[in-house]
């Protein structure tokens, strides 16, 4: 396993988290039989899998390509940490809150308005927090390979978009399900050419 390789292993784990943990947060049951596994899945997949798939891909791609775009490289290093930290935290936050409802159902947490105001409030916003530092990733990471041509044009126009529209997530939380779709495709595409990196055509700027 070349560190190419890993970085496609990465890159398909990004994939697969991006679509899975998303889709269980909208559709899962807790009152299922597996209800709390599905989630806990979901929170894992969100959090340490995102996390470190995420540092994982960009920390390999600077090394691929910081020679010729190493400040944007660098930035963007830095980018993917701050989002991997901000997607870990909406995870554990989700987690965290889901387990204090479930040991302590005499409460009723779930009928306090206040509760859900504030639960929603804080992981609206850290979520957001992840986004927009994912969005400075992919635009980075789409300004730098356009450079050194590590990637085809396509996709790195898919990285400028994702990024842009990743950017405003914050002031528009309906994109985020767009950015997750553009992330998927991208991951899978990257994580096939990471996969497969002797074909990949790499050129060195002026």
């Amino acid at each position: 396993m070349t560190i190419s390789k890993w970085a496609g292993v990465a890159s398909f784990l990004l994939a697969v988290s991006f679509a899975v943990a998303p889709l269980i947060y909208l559709t899962g049951n807790l009152r299922d039989a597996l209800g709390v596994f599905t989630y806990n899945l979901a929170d894992f997949l969100y959090g340490p899998v995102v996390s470190a798939s995420l540092i994982t891909v960009v920390y390999v791609l600077r090394e691929r390509i910081g020679e010729s775009a190493f400040r944007r490289m660098d930035l963007a290093l830095l980018a993917a940490v701050l989002s991997a930290a901000g997607m870990a935290a909406v995870a554990f936050i989700r987690a965290s809150n889901r387990h204090y409802h479930l040991i302590h159902p005499e409460l009723h947490l779930e009928n306090s308005t206040t509760v859900l105001v504030v639960w929603t409030t804080l992981v609206t916003g850290v979520n957001a927090i992840g986004f927009h530092f994912l969005g400075w990733a992919f635009v980075l990471l789409g300004s730098a390979s356009w450079t050194s041509r590590l990637f085809p044009r396509p996709l790195n126009i898919l990285y400028f978009l994702a990024g842009v529209s990743s950017l405003f997530v914050y002031l528009f939380p309906e994109l985020e399900g767009f950015v997750l779709l553009l992330g998927t495709i991208i991951n899978v595409w990257q994580g096939i050419l990471l996969w497969n990196h002797d074909t990949l055509q790499y050129t060195k700027a002026g």
